[in-house]
């Protein structure tokens, strides 16, 4: 495994979306660190600031080439120019999911007990050779999928910490196993890859559709030690672990 941790993510709700990002930093060293951060951080407030009036794919895939940039920039002042990130993000409406990528962070939809990899990796014939990524200086352009959610569905958000050692099969399997439960689900997915090697630091972020009324997600890393975040999104509510903000009136 790593010593250090080039996994960043993000999930953030804000006028009924959910925005949920995971970032891998290429090459396992501090400039892997410095492009996550940075493509993280710049996804959310570019596609916040966007505003609601345009459309989330729209909105998103801006927010991605905008990130590149900010990965540029972050390489350039910390004098690591080589550094670079993989990404997937995806955005919530009540129904409706836009997911981008670049890299081999992946989305999965699992649905009726089946999971569905959403994302294409964009890698070589070099183990882990990543093609497309945060921090190109020659441009990106993220693929970007449209997804429709049934209640009882998952989005799982992770990176090939995860997908080295456990397949979409068994993601579906594991988190059926939980009994729905997504903090037993992510408990046991982290754990399954780091019985299986553990070989990179991992991050997966998952959600539950909850029809029109809202959506429920969580995420689970293991960066050595366990973390786990919860966050609730119903009705207007945010919550992280225990801190409640309540919902406008």
């Amino acid at each position: 495994m790593r010593d250090s941790n080039e996994d960043r993510y993000l999930v953030r709700e804000a006028g009924g979306v959910v925005l949920m990002v995971v970032a891998d930093g290429v090459g396992g060293g501090p400039g892997g660190e410095i492009a996550a951060d940075a493509a993280v951080r710049e996804v959310s407030g570019r596609f916040f600031a966007a505003g609601g009036d345009r459309p989330m794919a729209e909105r998103l895939g801006d927010a991605v080439r905008e990130a590149n940039t900010a990965v540029l920039r972050a390489a350039e002042a910390s004098s690591k120019l080589s550094a670079a990130s993989t990404l997937v993000a995806a955005a919530v409406h009540r129904d409706e999911a836009v997911i981008a990528n670049l890299g081999d962070s992946r989305a999965y939809l699992v649905r009726g007990g089946a999971a569905r990899q959403v994302t294409q990796d964009h890698a070589g014939a070099q183990a882990h050779g990543i093609t497309r990524f945060v921090g190109d200086p020659r441009g990106v352009q993220a693929d970007v999928f449209v997804e429709s959610l049934e209640p009882r569905d998952r989005l799982v958000l992770c990176s090939d910490g995860l997908t080295r050692h456990v397949a979409g099969e068994e993601i579906a399997a594991t988190l059926a196993a939980n009994g729905g439960s997504l903090e037993a689900g992510a408990d046991a997915l982290v754990a399954l890859a780091n019985a299986r090697g553990g070989e990179d630091k991992v991050t997966v972020v998952l959600l539950a559709a909850r029809g029109r009324s809202g959506v429920l997600s969580a995420r689970a890393a293991a960066f050595g030690i366990f973390v786990a975040l919860v966050v609730t999104v119903l009705v207007g509510a945010f919550a992280v672990l225990f801190s409640l903000v309540p919902p406008a009136p």
